[in-house]
C-alpha cells in the first residue's frame, strides 16, 4: 500500500463565535478558524486538496457572515512556497466541494487536473437563491472552470494507490472527502461536513488553538448524539448523518486525530 505524506496548508483565518458552529454550546468563546489545504505527497506525486478563499470574498476584512477575516491568492502562494512545492508542480487537485472558501485562486495551478463530483458542478451552475443570499458559490468561477481541465466524477473512486475519494453528501450537494494512507495509519480529510473536530465528537470538552493553546468547552447534551451540525451550513439533514456515519465507519477509533476538518485550528498547533 502506498504511503502519503500530508502538509496543512495555512490559508487565511476567520473568527467566528463557537456557537455558529456549534448552535447554543460556548456563546462566548471566539474561534479563529482557518482556511486550510492540504497537500498530498508520496516522493513522486503533489496532490493538492481545496485551494482557498478568493480575495474578493473578504470586504474591508470581513467575509461569510461579516466576520473578520483574512485569505486570498497571495496566501495559498505563500503556504506552498513554505510546503516546498511550486504551484506549476501540482499534478492534482482534488476539491471537497466548491464553496467559494475551498475552490477559489485555480488559475495559480495551470499544469493541474481539477476534479469534483458532478453533483457540485450541477448546483454551482444552477444554485437555490439561499445559497446566493449566502453567496455561498463564486459564479465567476463557472467559466474558470469551463477553461480548465476538469474532471467531474460522481460517486466513490480510487484516485491513486492509498488515496481513496467518496461522496459525503449533506453539507453540500457533491461534498467529498478523501481518505489517505499515511505512515501515521488512515487520516479522512472531510472539507466542510465537519468544520472543526469538535463537531464530529459531540462530548470533546476541549479544542486546541492554532498556537497550541487549550480551550475548554462545553460537551453537547446527549440528545445531539454522536454529531453536532453547524447552524444554517447543512444543505440537507439526512445526507448529513449518512455521511457521518460513513466516514465514522472508516475509522479505527472514535479518535478526533483521524479526522481533518477544513478548518480545524489544531491542526495547525505547533508539535507537542
Amino acid at each position: 500500500m502506498n504511503l502519503w505524506e500530508i502538509k496543512v496548508l495555512y490559508y487565511g483565518e476567520i473568527t467566528i463565535p463557537k456557537a455558529v458552529a456549534t448552535p447554543g454550546l460556548d456563546p462566548d468563546l471566539l474561534i479563529v478558524s482557518p482556511y486550510l489545504g492540504f497537500l498530498l505527497q508520496n516522493g513522486k506525486h503533489n496532490v493538492l486538496v481545496d485551494t482557498g478563499i478568493s480575495g474578493d470574498f473578504i470586504v474591508d476584512g470581513k467575509a461569510w457572515g461579516n466576520f473578520p477575516a483574512k485569505g486570498g491568492r497571495s496566501y495559498v502562494e505563500q503556504s506552498l512556497i513554505k510546503a516546498g512545492v511550486d504551484p506549476l508542480e501540482i499534478e492534482s487537485i482534488l476539491f471537497t466541494h466548491l464553496h467559494n472558501d475551498h475552490a477559489a485562486n485555480v488559475s495559480l495551478f495551470k499544469n493541474a487536473r481539477l476534479i469534483f463530483q458532478r453533483n457540485e458542478w450541477a448546483t454551482l451552475l444552477d444554485p437555490l437563491p439561499i445559497m446566493k443570499v449566502r453567496k455561498d458559490y463564486d459564479e465567476t468561477l463557472v467559466d474558470e472552470l469551463k477553461a480548465a481541465n476538469c474532471i467531474k466524477v460522481h460517486g466513490d473512486f480510487e484516485f491513486m494507490d492509498g488515496i481513496k475519494c467518496f461522496m459525503t453528501p449533506g453539507h453540500t450537494p457533491g461534498s467529498m472527502s478523501i481518505a489517505v494512507n499515511t505512515p501515521k495509519g488512515i487520516r479522512i480529510i472531510v472539507g466542510d461536513l465537519w468544520h472543526m473536530q469538535c463537531m464530529a465528537f459531540s462530548q470533546q470538552n476541549e479544542i486546541i488553538d492554532m498556537e497550541g493553546n487549550r480551550h475548554k468547552i462545553t460537551p453537547a447534551p446527549p440528545v445531539y448524539g454522536h454529531f453536532i451540525p453547524p447552524a444554517n451550513l447543512i444543505y440537507d439533514y439526512f445526507d448529513y448523518y449518512d455521511s457521518c456515519y460513513k466516514v465514522l465507519s472508516m475509522i479505527p477509533s472514535d479518535s478526533p486525530e483521524y479526522i481533518m476538518p477544513g478548518h480545524e485550528p489544531s491542526l495547525l498547533a505547533p508539535s507537542e
